[in-house]
């Protein structure tokens, strides 16, 4: 029964750890853009890959490894003000999205989440960025 709740445990005090050490970064003010941040978003692909080398009587994976691709979407081209620029960008989006999910898939073929999972995630973010950048570009 103790080697049922030890893992549980440690895994509550890494997380505790790891939310306390991100504290500090979550409350700093974000840095100035630069002039290609400005004209690119950023489409950001992660997958999580549990291997399967196990402790003894574990259920806790004894290895994790995180593997994560990001594309960069140039709009510099595009005036966000006109509906169908903005479409064109959400089009570039989902096929940063879909590359590079697609390589990681190619690279880490048991990983998780699904490659579908992983596409709709990431253009989610994605998107998040493009209607902000939208709305600030029809308020100028």
């Amino acid at each position: 029964m103790i080697s049922r709740t030890q893992p549980t445990g440690t895994v509550a005090v890494a997380l505790v750890v790891a939310l306390a050490a991100a504290s500090p970064a979550i409350a700093q003010t974000p840095a100035a853009p630069s002039a290609t941040e400005i004209e690119t978003v950023t489409v950001v692909a992660p997958r999580i890959t549990y291997q399967v080398k196990r402790e003894r009587d574990s259920a806790i994976p004894k290895e994790v490894t995180v593997v994560e691709k990001t594309a960069l979407v140039n709009f510099g081209d595009l005036d966000l003000t006109r509906t169908t620029d903005v479409y064109t960008l959400e089009q570039r989006v989902a096929e940063a999205a879909t590359r590079i999910c697609q390589e990681i898939a190619d690279q880490v073929p048991d990983g998780q989440p699904s490659t579908p999972i992983c596409v709709r995630r990431a253009i989610e973010d994605a998107m998040a960025q493009v209607q902000l950048i939208s709305r600030m570009a029809n308020q100028l």
